[in-house]
């Protein structure tokens, strides 16, 4: 591991030291654990968003097979 440092604002060192305490572990374990969540949650927005972009770039692509109903013509005859 790579020993850092950072500033924290004091509602967050409080927050810190008290989920570390009531959890039984160490302030640096609940900031790796922090980040691995961030992490994770990044990476599934990424791929939802790409997914999401691919589903909308599809819509409107296939016929139907019934192209006069669903262009909003109808047939007066």
């Amino acid at each position: 591991m790579i020993r850092t440092q950072i500033q924290l604002q004091n509602e967050q060192i409080i927050w810190l030291k008290k989920f570390a305490l009531e959890n039984n572990i160490s302030m640096s374990q609940v900031i790796r654990d922090c980040i691995e969540a961030y992490r994770a949650h990044s990476e599934r927005n990424r791929e939802l968003s790409a997914k999401k972009k691919k589903a909308l770039l599809a819509v409107g692509s296939f016929a139907t097979g019934n192209e006069t109903e669903d262009s909003g013509l109808r047939d007066e005859g």
